[in-house]
């Protein structure tokens, strides 16, 4: 059993060898015991882990978030709330993510601004890849839909329409290929 007096070391030795379903129920107990701030954190972080090793990325876009509330440096919060923003675009939570991305913005200045939505392009487009490897084609017009609404470079932006227009096709949906053909961006 996880005890609040123990350390990081301690935390990770006891869970070694348990099941992730098992290290979920031990960690929420944890936190629940109220530790000190840093332990509280460090066991969020572990259970983002987690959670995203099992797909659940929703729950770990919410301990992602538990961690930056519970982060006293603004860097290490806006890691947190970067990653939680990450988390939300996996688990196809789009406005969630646009939500977790501005507390991450909150805590910086321009260039990092820029940095982090630079950094969430990018996601985006490795999400893209993921699921075409995955052959998950519904999802991935749900992102494209997405990421034709965002600031991508121009050319980049004509080529998501592209493949959003091959999507529809490929799909059957006639309506939506048919009002994009319409749209110049």
């Amino acid at each position: 059993m996880l005890t609040k007096d123990m350390h990081k070391q301690d935390i990770d030795n006891f869970l070694e060898g348990k099941g992730d379903f098992v290290k979920i129920d031990h960690l929420t107990r944890y936190i629940k015991s109220m530790p000190p701030i840093e332990m509280r954190k460090y066991a969020y972080l572990k259970l983002a882990e987690v959670f995203t090793k099992k797909e659940m990325f929703v729950d770990a876009a919410g301990a992602f978030r538990n961690a930056a509330v519970n982060s006293v440096a603004f860097r290490e919060k806006q890691e947190n709330y970067l990653n939680e923003a990450k988390a939300y675009i996996s688990g196809g939570k789009f406005d969630e993510s646009d939500k977790a991305l501005k507390r991450a913005m909150d805590e910086g200045n321009q260039k990092e601004k820029d940095m982090l939505y630079s950094e969430i392009l990018e996601h985006y487009r490795n999400e893209v890849k993921n699921l075409k490897a995955r052959g998950k084609h519904g999802h991935i017009v749900k992102v494209y839909e997405k990421m034709i609404r965002m600031k991508f470079p121009e050319g980049e932006k004509e080529e998501i329409k592209g493949e959003l227009l091959n999507l529809y096709e490929k799909l059957g949906k006639v309506k939506e290929y048919k009002t994009l053909r319409g749209i110049d961006y």
